[in-house]
């Protein structure tokens, strides 16, 4: 840096005092804008890494309900086949209880896993066991258990599970799946089928969870069904009645996080109550699991920084590449956003995106603009698609949507997905008829209408439009989505004959 004026002549040589008083100056300068840009770097840097944790962790989150809701239906479905087993037995047991009901009980202990029915029983109406698959050698009172004393009053449900109990004929722990046998209103007796809890954890098993996660089924007084570790520890043992899961509170699902007792692991919970059985499903993703390559990746970051400042200062002309690592660092923070506002599945924008586009077209300066309008996209019978081709399927059938819908739309228009396979059109701005809006939804639709060439297959898959309009519709993103939202649902449940989507075409 010259220490002249450029108006000054050049001397041969400088007063002292110059170099006193303009040295010191250069390196305050320089140390100052040093620990500025510095602090100002890791300060970014750390929030970065903040912000992506949190980000990690709402996707987490929203990947346990995704998660969970499918393990709710295969749970559901396991007990729904061990209500109608329980069922065929008290038929085959009416018609005869003699050798052809020990037939009968063979077959259907045969088609079920080893040693998942440990014993099938009939309690009679005066609490004493009339058969047992295990042989009868005493007389055994159960008179006492709570499956069959639940069954004495006709208002009680008809399906029961019991708390796990060391039976005392099969002296194995068990969970007594029970049916009353009812003639004329009264009780016969109780049908019994006692599974091992076991079977259950096998089942939990085979659910794609990392090693760390767990999966947990409760009944409603917090008694332990099945789980996919620890279980043997924790069978017979009371739980912590202040789980939010505990009871027959009006919440059907939830979340929260904490750490284990059973092994020190932190875990995001997420839990749901089965609609047709008294039970609670809770799911629970190892927050380090989660988070393991994030913190690889930061850590990765934070190294490199810490190169990069050690070299800064030991040099104040390396100050160059400190400005080319920020600008790196910038870049990648652009991509995270990128990602933050994009689903990753279809590249449309996300829920998040499109609140934050309808905050701006309703804020003070949005609102001198034209009115703009607002679509709301349901596809119909969807989830047929996932259950007869599969979810890779469903996603690639998703994928089509979401490039349709883009051929549809202007440049100036905004498409999202907001979630499962509903989207959202916003827009058509500067549009000034209804009309206008009718007809983007009818092009939408006539596109959709058209057959999707899936892997060689022509699937087809419809499509529920809701619209509004702003400002005749809402003053609000909440208020127009909801209107939207209604009409695509009045639109879905009002029609008295759907049209046949999700088919295979023939060519």
């Amino acid at each position: 840096m010259p220490l002249l004026s450029p108006h000054q002549p050049p001397h041969r040589h400088l007063p002292v005092r110059a170099h006193r008083a303009g040295l010191p100056r250069v390196i305050a300068l320089t140390v100052g804008g040093l620990l500025l840009l510095t602090g100002l770097y890791w300060w970014n840097l750390i929030s970065s890494s903040d912000q992506l944790r949190r980000e990690t962790l709402n996707q987490a989150q929203l990947r346990a309900t995704q998660v969970n809701n499918a393990a709710s239906e295969v749970i559901s479905m396991l007990f729904l086949n061990i209500e109608l087993t329980t069922l065929q037995l008290i038929d085959d047991y009416e018609q005869d209880p003699g050798p052809a009901f020990n037939q009968k009980v063979a077959q259907i202990t045969h088609q079920l896993p080893a040693g998942a029915v440990l014993q099938v029983g009939v309690i009679g109406a005066d609490g004493y066991l009339e058969y047992s698959s295990l042989g009868l050698k005493d007389k055994v009172d159960l008179g006492d258990r709570e499956h069959f004393k639940v069954h004495l009053d006709p208002r009680q449900q008809q399906f029961f599970i019991s708390r796990p109990m060391l039976g005392r004929v099969s002296g194995q722990w068990s969970i007594q799946f029970s049916h009353p046998i009812r003639q004329d209103g009264q009780l016969k007796g109780v049908m019994v089928l006692s599974v091992a809890p076991d079977y259950l954890k096998q089942a939990l098993n085979k659910l794609t969870l990392a090693s760390d996660d767990s999966i947990s089924i409760y009944r409603q007084d917090g008694a332990l069904l099945a789980r996919n570790k620890h279980l043997e520890d924790q069978l017979g043992q009371p739980m912590d009645p202040d789980r939010p899961y505990i009871g027959q509170g009006l919440r059907r699902k939830g979340n929260f996080s904490e750490v284990s007792p059973l092994d020190g692991v932190e875990r995001l919970f997420q839990w749901q109550r089965l609609s047709e059985y008294p039970v609670t499903v809770v799911l629970g993703l190892s927050k380090p699991t989660v988070l393991k390559p994030i913190e690889r990746a930061i850590a990765e970051d934070q190294w490199q920084a810490l190169i990069a400042t050690l070299v800064l200062w030991s040099s104040a002309a390396f100050a160059i590449l400190l400005l080319r690592h920020l600008q790196v660092h910038v870049q990648k923070r652009l991509a995270i956003e990128h990602l933050a506002l994009h689903d990753q599945l279809t590249g449309l924008h996300n829920r998040h995106a499109l609140l934050e586009h309808l905050d701006q077209l309703l804020g003070p300066k949005g609102r001198q603009r034209a009115r703009f309008g607002l679509l709301f996209l349901d596809l119909d019978s969807f989830k047929p698609i996932n259950d007869r081709y599969g979810h890779a399927t469903g996603d690639a059938v998703l994928k089509a949507v979401a490039g349709r819908i883009n051929s549809c739309v202007r440049q100036e228009d905004f498409a999202a997905r907001i979630g499962g396979d509903e989207f959202v059109v916003v827009v058509l701005q500067g549009i000034e008829q209804t009309d206008a809006v009718t007809a983007m939804a009818q092009r939408i639709r006539t596109s959709l209408a058209q057959p999707l060439m899936i892997d060689g297959q022509q699937i087809r898959v419809g499509a529920s439009i809701g619209m509004a309009s702003y400002p005749a519709d809402g003053a609000t993103a909440d208020a127009l989505l909801a209107r939207a939202d209604q009409m695509m649902y009045d639109i879905k449940h009002g029609s008295k004959a759907a049209p046949a989507v999700g088919e295979l075409v023939t060519a």
